[in-house]
């Protein structure tokens, strides 16, 4: 009887040590939970006083992966444009003035119109986390902007003057639009350098915050070469896990016939 009572203690014993989970340890603080991917919403502060709603997603897992953006963007005023005409289309000063003769114009500069101006920009990088919430990250970013460009121009003409019934000159700033829009690309390569507050147990959620620098900026767009972004942030999902259990070692004793 005590040979049967001492054999089902230790088979007892046996099956509770088999049926522990290791990975029902606590887990350590600070640490970032591993997730599928990260889905950031974020205001925009430039230090040239413009601002955006980017929108970023990360494929990674705390802090690290690839990282891929989208915010809307506009032509900003000031920027030089390729192919401007030096001199104003006649038919523009005679709308002005239908007795304008002798005609001459110095070209000024070009903006965006008020009418048309619209666009996007894509962003494609990597981030890497450095310490708890801390990461940087480098990035390209690509944009398309979609305009109407006006030029303007300083007018001289000589124009006639019905009470005297003589010509006389003038001077004049006068617009002219371009008959088609443009559409003009841009491209950035940005460095990063932000924060995360995690909020809640799990995780699931936080606050960033992030420094942009454009490193290379051949765009013409809103967007300043430094720049402040935050907002909050979800951590969606977690990475497939796959094992196998099976067996990992065969010991074979020769049978005697």
């Amino acid at each position: 009887m005590k040979k049967i009572l001492l054999i089902s203690f230790l088979l007892l014993t046996s099956l509770q040590l088999f049926a522990q989970n290791p990975s029902a340890a606590p887990k350590k603080k600070g640490v970032l939970p591993e997730t599928l991917f990260n889905l950031d919403f974020n205001g925009s502060f430039s230090f040239d006083g413009l601002t955006s709603m980017p929108v970023k997603a990360m494929i990674g897992s705390k802090n690290t992966g690839i990282i891929v953006g989208f915010q809307s963007c506009k032509m900003q005023s000031g920027k030089v444009f390729n192919n401007a005409p030096t001199e104003i289309n006649p038919l523009v000063v005679q709308n002005y003035d239908q007795s304008a003769v002798n005609i001459n114009s110095s070209y000024r500069s070009s903006s965006p119109s008020f009418s048309l101006n619209k666009g996007f920009a894509i962003s494609l990088g990597y981030q890497k986390s450095i310490f708890r919430g801390l990461y940087a990250n480098a990035s390209l970013d690509i944009s398309r902007i979609k305009a109407d460009v006006r030029h303007s121009y300083y007018v001289t003409y000589d124009y006639f003057d019905s009470w005297s019934g003589g010509y006389y000159s003038t001077g004049t700033y006068l617009q002219e639009t371009e008959l088609s829009p443009r559409k003009i690309w841009g491209m950035r390569v940005n460095a990063g350098l932000g924060y995360t507050i995690s909020i809640g147990k799990a995780k699931k959620f936080y606050l960033n915050y992030e420094l942009i620098y454009s490193i290379i900026d051949k765009s013409k767009s809103t967007q300043g070469k430094l720049n402040i972004i935050g907002g909050i942030g979800f951590r969606i999902g977690s990475p497939a896990k796959t094992s196998f259990d099976g067996i990992k070692e065969v010991n074979t004793v020769p049978v005697k016939l």
